[in-house]
């Protein structure tokens, strides 16, 4: 099974952005296992998982943030259902007392969720706000449909979310934690969520790709499987995007990535200890970022422009001067196939 529910538990804070008292309204037992609730955690996760770019971490110790503190508890009562429960709400008492004389921060509801995600276990953290819309009743009577307002849970447009890789914390050198990253218009409200939960040393999914591209151009080209001989490097970009792509979790492994393109030479370890650079050994990457490694796609003046970086390097793309010359005879007919058609 690729997501299995452990445990679930619902708190809101109650707050509105212009006033700066918060106040709470805490369960006092985990929500029972059920196909809403299940489907509720999915779709929470799902939306996480869709991010393209996310904020990645450590965890605060205990000494810097109450909620590291309490998660380690957590840790220690092996995310028993009273343990669970006790520590969401101590947690939403410090995110309370956080809040408190606070301007701008807005409250909602936030699911605690312990959970498998593709044979990992997780902590989640979600904050959801009602939105209003519409729904269609049907009048029986009348033989007919009434539009009526309603409000209900904004299940994919999170307002704040955040979720632990309990694997990875225990493992204690890898980026454990994830939030999703805001625009630069919420930056001063999500670092209160980030404060509390303790995000240690943060990085962009974005900026941990490119550190890790910039990185892969440097490399030795690796050789083939099947004839021992050198990748071009077209090719060779083209095999480090499936590579990353055909992983479930968005997550590139540095020591799997090595093994898959230089066997059992270190290749990869070496170069990073000649040239000192930092590089996290594990991290969930940008797709789009990883994506533009070789494809390119862009746009000016109503003219739109997409190839692969083997179109580049075979010259089929080149830019001469303030020209961008495009040599490829199928395209030349297809072109003209269209025009006649139409001029």
């Amino acid at each position: 099974m690729d997501f299995n529910l452990n445990q679930l538990i619902i708190h809101e804070l109650i707050k509105e952005a212009d006033n700066t008292d918060a106040q709470l309204f805490l369960s006092q037992e985990v929500l029972e296992h059920s196909e809403q609730s299940l489907e509720l955690l999915e779709r929470l996760n799902l939306t996480f998982e869709q991010k393209s770019d996310t904020l990645q971490g450590f965890l605060s110790t205990p000494d810097d943030a109450l909620f590291p503190g309490y998660f380690q508890e957590l840790l220690a009562a092996d995310f028993s259902q009273d343990a669970f429960t006790r520590f969401s709400k101590e947690t939403m008492q410090a995110l309370q007392l956080s809040l408190q004389g606070v301007t701008g921060a807005k409250g909602g509801y936030l699911v605690y969720g312990y959970y498998e995600f593709l044979e990992n276990k997780f902590l989640g953290i979600f904050l959801i706000r009602d939105t209003e819309g519409i729904v269609f009743r049907k009048d029986t009577d009348q033989s007919a449909f009434k539009i009526d307002p309603t409000t209900y849970l904004n299940t994919e447009r999170l307002a704040m979310a955040g979720r632990i890789n309990i694997s990875q914390f225990q493992a204690g050198n890898q980026r454990c934690l994830e939030l999703i990253k805001y625009a630069k218009s919420q930056k001063s409200i999500s670092e209160y969520f980030q404060n509390w939960i303790g995000l240690d040393r943060p990085e962009s999914s974005r900026e941990l790709t490119q550190n890790f591209l910039e990185m892969v151009n440097e490399l030795p080209l690796p050789l083939k499987e099947d004839s021992n001989e050198k990748m071009g490097e077209d090719e060779f970009r083209a095999e480090v995007l499936q590579f990353a792509l055909k992983n479930p979790h968005k997550t590139i492994s540095v020591e799997q990535f090595e093994k898959t393109f230089y066997g059992d030479q270190p290749t990869v370890q070496e170069f990073v200890n000649e040239q000192q650079i930092e590089l996290d050994d594990a991290f969930r990457f940008d797709q789009n970022a990883m994506k533009n490694y070789y494809n390119y796609r862009t746009s000016a003046e109503g003219i739109s422009l997409g190839f692969n970086h083997g179109h580049y390097h075979r010259k089929q793309i080149s830019i001469e001067g303030d020209t961008v010359v495009i040599r490829s005879e199928a395209l030349v007919q297809k072109l003209l196939a269209q025009l006649e058609q139409y001029l």
